[in-house]
């Protein structure tokens, strides 16, 4: 996937602006929004305008103005392009879920997307004290508490589950002790 990434970043580059279109094209192919396809057209628009306004001398100010609409048309398309690719990309492996999605996993409603793992607890950092006050007390040792781990909500479906796993675990033992 990255390497037709970089291959339709690099079109309209290697080929001086003339094939913007081209990586436009893919991107409403992929992406399969109409504002991507109305880009796609613009892009060729200015593309053939660029050409137009190319005369036979490449020694004008028209020469200059246009091949710098032809270049533009490419550097802009080309941010656009990686853009919104890499961002198709991110919602199409989960990484960030689009705005109207559902908060609850495609492969079933019972986890969450964006549950929270578990988080220690903050643990303060012993402060040095003087060698004065070293000195002075004695040392008391606190018994060292573990800290608990954070259990997620039980949801009744993980429930059933589990208990139907437990189950054939117990007949599957049952069966290989015979």
């Amino acid at each position: 996937m990255i390497v037709l990434r970089v291959l339709f970043a690099m079109l309209p580059l290697f080929s001086i602006g003339f094939l913007t279109w081209g990586t436009m094209i893919r991107l409403a192919v992929v992406t399969r929004r109409t504002l991507d396809w109305v880009l796609c057209g613009v892009s060729a628009a200015v593309m053939i305008t660029g050409m137009v306004l190319l005369p036979e001398d490449i020694e004008t100010t028209q020469a200059d103005v246009a091949m710098a609409i032809i270049l533009l048309n490419a550097a802009a398309f080309t941010v656009y392009f990686l853009v919104v690719d890499i961002k198709h990309d991110k919602v199409r492996l989960g990484v960030v879920s689009p705005a109207n999605a559902s908060p609850y996993s495609p492969y079933g409603a019972t986890v969450p997307r964006h549950q929270a793992g578990y988080v220690p607890p903050a643990q303060s950092q012993p402060q040095p004290r003087p060698l004065q006050q070293q000195q002075q007390q004695t040392p008391q040792q606190q018994p060292v508490v573990p800290p608990q781990p954070a259990t997620p909500p039980s949801n009744p479906r993980i429930d059933q589950v589990r208990a139907e796993l437990d189950e054939l675990s117990h007949l599957l033992r049952k069966d290989e002790g015979k």
